[in-house]
């Protein structure tokens, strides 16, 4: 869970998460708001557009105790628990 967590914040995406047939969906999804933007639509920048959506407007709140050895662990592992947020 922790990994998936830290690269959703360390990068917006996680890895293989969509099928293909997914992500040409999404991608349809958005192909009118990247227009919009003013971006061209190729799949790429399609997809670009959808992550700079998720980075914009995902929010979280994730609780974890301060205390003993095991938050230390965890920021070590999962750098992006800790960098990342506000």
């Amino acid at each position: 869970f922790l990994v998936y967590l830290n690269d959703l914040l360390s990068s917006g995406d996680i890895a293989d998460l969509y099928p293909s047939e997914d992500k040409d969906a999404i991608r349809n999804g958005v192909r009118s708001g990247c227009k919009g933007a003013g971006i061209p639509d190729t799949p790429e920048n399609l997809w670009t557009f959808f992550i700079g959506r998720i980075k914009k407007n995902l929010h979280m709140s994730i609780c974890f105790s301060p205390v003993g050895e095991a938050m230390r662990a965890r920021a070590r592992k999962f750098p992006a628990l800790v960098t990342c947020t506000v």
